[in-house]
């Protein structure tokens, strides 16, 4: 037992946790305080640590590594407490007790998760942070998003079914539950089952083609708040657990190249702008999933490190936004420039670094994956990262900033942010431009210090390759909105491959629905049937008109206590 609780004070998770938990019992008002105290707790706990393993135990004869803090699972950890305080900071002064616990709860899980060291933790923590993220998508209290909270859930359930499945066939395979490198194939080139399944369940975390659309479908009907920590949480521990499991997975490459590239399309001709992040959210994932099957853990880490800071900034803008005027869609916002122009000014930063434009975060960060793929040799797949750069500047560096601030004027005059909101977003702004000047502080928390000694973001050859990219990217905006060849925002509901389950497959569910009914009613019907005949022949023997009902003669009723007391007796001889 000392054991267990030695372990529970070693995770700084456990801090966040239990802090999540006494915002119940704390008024109001006082709640966002405490999600900061309880924050600066947690990151100095993790600070005290230092790299190692901390919070052994033994648990039916198997040893579990509760913490282990390493340079892969410490960049993670760190810029998730980054993430939690401009969180709370975003949101001060929210009064739902619901949404502040699960602000710190959530964050707490996925923390619990990049810092487990055995497969058994990894599995609580994953399964902690499906449950308490659902609370962000039920924060509104409609029955859409209670319907859009349970197609989540039901998602992130399947999620962990698989890694209790991998886990367990893991442990069979190998009689251990660490949490290292499995690789997905063994040592004769086949898929190893366990492997597979690992792999599934990380791969629905991290929205891999046609298993992205929980992220569409979820995030945009939370509420301000809520969507930006969805955004930023759950796919970077997916992220996170393929680097550690599945480095140099050949796959990985082309899975990560497809995500990179389809949700492009997606997002231009969206007209809800916060579902264009949410399609933003797959292209830099992509990015990050193509970095680990390239080998390059830097790139991966490095990447997701800065998008968690950028693509926050620019949810943060767009939920200021919606906001002051109630509306994320394009076609009723725009013009807000002339009354919100900090606003405009901080989520411009943000579009700038998304796009890796030089002197930002993305910029020093992305030329790390494609960097990857160049000295991989893989011209299609180096190909295909430049486009998608290209595209993610059309989309997000481009598109939000301008049909949220300018395009048409939609007559709205809205203030400008509220004042957290803007120190919120004036943080993240000054880290995306800070580290985007002077790297250093990122890079030496990357996990491979071998790989970015001789790493050079500014050289001219990267400076070129960037500047021509983003030039190119522009000129195109530019000619498409004038030819007006540029998709129109219209209000629209676009079709994905969540189409096939709400509309195929609910009319499969509907029928097999009805299918079951009549089944049951046709096999009620035989049973209740045979029971009522049953209970007929019972009534007709022992009834009030029954054969057992009538008088029986003394003679007869003595011969029957005569045969019994015979066959006591024989029983009696026998024992």
């Amino acid at each position: 037992m000392t054991a267990f609780f030695e372990a529970l004070l070693a995770n700084p998770a456990v801090i966040l946790t239990v802090g999540a938990f006494v915002i119940f019992f704390l008024p109001r008002h006082l709640a966002c305080a405490w999600c900061l105290l309880v924050t600066a707790f947690s990151a100095i706990k993790l600070y005290t640590l230092g790299l190692g393993e901390y919070g052994a135990l033994h648990v039916f004869g198997e040893q579990l590594t509760t913490v282990r803090v390493d340079p892969l699972s410490r960049i993670f950890a760190v810029v998730f407490h980054i993430a939690i305080v401009l969180n709370v900071i975003y949101a001060w002064g929210q009064r739902d007790k619901a949404q502040n616990f699960a602000m710190l709860a959530y964050p707490a899980a996925c923390l619990g998760g990049v810092l487990a060291g055995d497969l058994i933790t990894l599995f609580f923590w994953w399964e902690m942070a499906a449950i308490t993220s659902v609370f962000l998508v039920w924060a509104p209290g409609t029955r859409v998003t209670y319907l859009a909270g349970m197609r989540y859930l039901a998602i992130q359930i399947l999620s962990g079914v698989l890694l209790l499945g991998g886990v367990a066939l893991t442990y069979r395979e190998t009689g251990s539950f660490a949490f290292d490198m499995m690789g997905l194939r063994d040592a004769d080139g086949a898929v190893k089952i366990s492997a597979l399944v690992m792999f599934l369940a990380f791969g629905i975390k991290s929205a891999f083609p046609l298993l992205h659309n929980w992220v569409q479908d979820a995030y945009p009907k939370s509420t301000l708040t809520g969507a930006i920590i969805l955004s930023i949480f759950t796919t970077k521990l997916a992220v996170y657990s393929l680097a550690r499991a599945f480095p140099g997975t050949n796959e990985l490459i082309y899975i990560g190249v497809v995500m990179t590239l389809f949700p492009i399309f997606f997002a231009l001709i969206e007209n809800d702008l916060r579902k264009v992040l949410c399609y933003s959210i797959n292209n830099q994932v992509g990015f990050m999933v193509c970095a680990i099957g390239l080998g390059t853990i830097n790139g991966a880490a490095g990447y997701a490190f800065g998008n968690i800071i950028f693509e926050g900034l620019l949810f943060m803008a767009l939920g200021a936004a919606m906001h002051r005027t109630g509306t994320s869609k394009a076609t009723e916002l725009g013009g807000l420039y002339k009354t919100m122009p900090v606003t405009m000014a901080l989520c411009i930063v943000g579009a700038l670094s998304i796009s890796a434009f030089p002197g930002t975060l993305g910029f020093v960060t992305k030329g790390l994956i494609i960097d990857g793929a160049g000295e991989a040799h893989l011209f299609w797949v180096w190909l295909g990262l430049l486009f998608a750069s290209a595209g993610v500047l059309e989309h997000a560096g481009i598109k939000i900033p301008y049909f949220t601030f300018f395009a048409h004027d939609s007559g709205q005059r809205p203030k400008d942010a509220p004042l957290p909101m803007m120190i919120a977003m004036g943080i993240a702004a000054a880290l995306c431009l800070g580290l985007g000047i002077y790297p250093d502080p990122l890079y030496a928390l990357l996990p491979d210090q071998a790989a970015i000694a001789d790493y050079h973001p500014y050289t001219a050859y990267h400076l070129i390759e960037q500047l021509q990219l983003l030039l190119w990217a522009v000129l195109a905006f530019a000619i498409l909105i004038l030819v007006k060849w540029y998709p129109a925002e219209v209000p629209s509901t676009n079709l994905d491959t969540d189409w096939f389950y709400r509309v195929p497959g609910r009319a499969l569910m509907s029928w097999a629905a009805g299918a079951s009914r009549a089944t049951w009613i046709a096999l009620w019907g035989i049973f209740s049937g045979r029971v009522q005949a049953l209970m007929a022949r019972v009534y007709s023997v022992h009834g009030p008109e029954g054969e057992m009902a009538r008088s029986w003669p003394i003679g007869f009723m003595a011969l029957w206590t005569a045969i019994l007391l015979a066959l006591v007796l024989v029983i009696s001889f026998i024992a």
